[in-house]
């Protein structure tokens, strides 16, 4: 049965506050993404596939341990659905997976998921701001159970807004990933500078020569030049002079 409007707006409030959760548990959101698709129109089941652009894994979740089985061996296999969805961007919709091309074009997820009693299932992909697929919402159902037109329409809007969560949460992921790099860069240059400055003022150098002198001794040793530089302003190495 499909959802009324107020069903609908509270499933993906509640999507969206599990997207705005910190720490983020990225399995957790796809399980919600997923749950959220098998209840958009009482589907019996669905898979949520998740490659972000710049990571070349793939990570699946579905409702129940059965669905999240055949969720990452379709991952291995690389059929199935989902992966057609994600790899072309274009939606499959309301296939009949008892049919010879189903089983034809799916030769080891067909036959799972008619094991598994489902007889019908619609891939929709989940795309990025600039159209790029990076993942795919699968909601499977019996052979009888044929989606209309409101409950495409509803799984379409699911599809947009699990797209636009798991987004934001790998750009703020990246932004974290970046300001720590940039805050140890900071902190590394500080180190070094602390460093130059102390070998300038014990053995009467410019900041440049100490950088000079620094460096030379790092490589000699093998060292970072950022770990010699903080066993010098702890006293703990004690660079000979030029």
């Amino acid at each position: 049965m499909t959802l009324q409007g107020e069903e609908l707006a509270a499933l993906f409030a509640r999507l969206m506050r599990v997207a705005s959760q910190e720490p983020l548990d990225t399995r957790v959101l796809l399980a919600t993404c997923a749950e959220s698709g098998r209840r958009v129109y009482g589907a019996r089941g669905a898979i949520v596939q998740y490659a972000p652009l710049s990571c070349p894994d793939i990570s699946t979740e579905g409702t129940g341990s059965a669905l999240r089985t055949l969720a990452a061996d379709a991952v291995a296999w690389k059929e199935g659905p989902g992966c057609d969805a994600r790899s072309s961007g274009a939606a499959l919709i309301d296939v009949d997976v008892t049919t010879r091309p189903a089983r034809v074009r799916w030769p080891s997820w067909a036959p799972r998921a008619l094991a598994l009693g489902f007889g019908r299932v619609t891939a929709l992909p989940l795309k990025s701001t600039d159209d790029l697929a990076f993942g795919a919402l699968v909601l499977l159902g019996p052979p009888e159970a044929t989606m209309d037109e409101k409950a495409l329409a509803s799984a379409r809007c699911l599809a947009e807004t699990a797209a636009h969560a798991l987004a934001l949460r790998r750009q703020a992921f990246e932004s974290r990933v970046l300001a720590a790099q940039l805050q140890t860069a900071l902190s590394s240059r500080v180190v070094i500078e602390q460093a130059k400055g102390m070998l300038a003022v014990r053995q009467g150098l410019t900041l440049d020569d100490a950088f000079g002198c620094l460096r030379r001794h790092a490589r000699t040793h093998r060292r970072k030049v950022t770990d010699l530089a903080r066993e010098v302003t702890e006293g703990r190495d004690d660079i000979p002079p030029r």
